[in-house]
């Protein structure tokens, strides 16, 4: 597990994620996994993983060295999803990136957040 922390976020990795990020980006030939969490899905805030092949830094993503390219959060989903565990599930018959969060619900989707009512979101983090 690493554990990744830009100013006050802290955010830690196990190492099958780590593993799985390295092993897409080297297949692909892309320059970066991106996680971010867009409005929608059953709970509020639905998440998405992407690769892209170049990478322009954004203002105030959060960006982590892998073996073979870099992990990307971008600086809304990185208040979000401050304290939490990035981990790739390998024990499910479809084996996934599941981020989990402590003080923030999951929808049975396994892809969605509960949103609480009074968060606003990217507000919680301050540079």
């Amino acid at each position: 597990m690493r554990r990744l922390r830009r100013g006050r976020a802290l955010i830690t990795v196990t190492q099958d994620a780590i593993n799985q990020m390295n092993s897409i980006l080297e297949k692909k030939e892309d320059a970066i996994v991106r996680y971010e969490l867009r409005g929608g899905g059953c709970g509020g805030l639905i998440a998405e993983w992407k690769t892209e092949p170049n990478h322009e830094p954004e203002p105030g993503e959060m960006t982590w060295d892998l073996a073979h390219g870099k992990f990307v959060v971008d600086k809304a989903t990185t208040s979000f999803i401050d304290g939490g565990v990035v981990n790739y599930d390998l024990s499910n018959f479809m084996p996934n990136f599941i981020v989990s969060v402590p003080d923030k619900g999951q929808c049975g989707c396994g892809s969605s957040f509960v949103v609480p009512k009074d968060y606003v979101f990217g507000e919680t983090l301050s540079n």
